[in-house]
């Protein structure tokens, strides 16, 4: 078996951000003025108008990832101050609600406004999606069958909206609970391979259940214009080294599987399935801090999802090695010890005595640390320098 290369699994990134009011912190329906003022064109809409969305360009490695995203972070804040906005990654905004916010104009929108009614109305989460490319002639479903065991992982590594029209959810994620209310979400069924993925995906159009294939909204996919698997699970995180790292794991974790580093456990769907639901929902209620159950024990056990993470990083540090990417990997311990978004917003809410137009500000300036707007690394303490 020949050994992954960066031109066989390419990388991509896509970051869905918050406007939001530069004074008030509310979130703001002005994308389209923010993408007319984009001379880049890399800035582009969204189901709703208080969102826009970016793309990186394929890379073939996690230090190119970097970089566009620290491009791309700062056209789209240099685009949204000229309308008095700022832009925020995070999966849910603290306070703001769905009631007089503005539907994008595209006929697609419109089509999934019609199809989805007051789901689509109150779809206010902000999510990232990491594409890593597939080699020819290798079956992408049954690569997704083992990748889909780890979408908790890499959920519990980006978890960054705690909080929900001004509450305090008790959630790391509730951008993914608030996901899942809608049909086809979650992680996909086992499947034998692309085959019969394909007849799922006639049977779900013949019946008119879907009207194009991207209407299937797992959080694993193949996706149906590029050879690629999509990861479509993580929030948007405020940090991009967590964004960086995050989809450096997705990309090991699928030269991994392909390869047969990873492999399935030895278990029946019927138990699997329900399991692995388990594990998506302790990541979306407790983050870094949850307890996963372990699939590779070969009995019932749990796992502290950071232990399962050291593990799985120990384990893919040969396939990140020949991918390029192992400087990436080796900054996983640096996330772990920080902590999760979640985490680091409850602690400056509580700092900020519970003021959420003050914690906007804050994670708006967390999303452009490093970018060039500002040269920090790490924000300052509030004591007037």
């Amino acid at each position: 078996m020949t050994a992954p290369s960066p031109d066989q699994y390419t990388l991509g990134v896509e970051e869905e951000y918050q406007l939001v009011d530069r004074d008030t912190g509310e979130l703001k329906s002005r994308a389209r003025h923010v993408i007319a003022w984009d001379w880049t064109g890399d800035i582009k809409p969204e189901m709703q108008e208080n969102t826009v969305e970016v793309e990186t360009r394929v890379c073939a490695d996690s230090a190119c990832v970097r970089d566009e995203l620290v491009r791309l972070r700062m056209q789209a804040a240099v685009a949204a101050e000229t309308q008095g906005l700022r832009v925020v990654a995070a999966g849910t905004h603290p306070f703001s609600g769905w009631e007089g916010h503005e539907y994008s104009r595209g006929e697609v929108y419109q089509e999934l406004r019609r199809e989805y009614r007051h789901l689509a109305d109150t779809q206010h989460i902000f999510g990232m999606h990491v594409h890593v490319g597939v080699p020819e002639g290798v079956d992408r479903v049954r690569v997704m069958n083992v990748a889909r065991l780890y979408l908790p992982y890499l959920l519990a590594l980006t978890t960054s909206s705690p909080f929900y029209l001004g509450e305090d959810t008790g959630y790391a994620s509730f951008r993914s609970i608030l996901w899942r209310r809608w049909p086809r979400s979650g992680a996909p069924p086992r499947l034998e391979g692309v085959a019969e993925f394909e007849r799922l995906l006639q049977w779900l159009t013949d019946t008119r259940c879907i009207d194009a294939p991207g209407r299937v909204y797992w959080e694993i996919r193949p996706h149906h214009r590029y050879p690629t698997l999509e990861f479509r699970v993580a929030d948007v995180t405020p940090r991009i080294e967590d964004a960086v790292t995050t989809a450096a794991l997705a990309r090991a974790i699928t030269a991994g599987a392909a390869q047969g580093v990873l492999r399935e456990p030895d278990l029946p769907e019927a138990i699997v399935g329900p399991l692995l639901r388990e594990n998506a929902w302790r990541a979306s209620r407790d983050g870094l801090g949850a307890e996963m159950v372990d699939f590779s024990s070969g009995e019932p056990a749990t796992v502290p999802v950071r232990e399962a993470l050291v593990r799985l990083a120990d384990t893919l540090a040969p396939v990140a090695e020949r991918l390029g990417d192992a400087d990436t990997l080796a900054e996983l311990p640096a996330l772990l010890e920080r902590g999760d978004a979640a985490l680091r917003i409850r602690a400056q809410a509580k700092k900020l005595g519970g003021d959420l137009q003050e914690l906007v500000r804050w994670m708006a300036d967390e999303t452009i640390l490093g970018v060039g707007m500002d040269r920090r690394t790490e924000q300052r303490e509030a004591t007037g320098e």
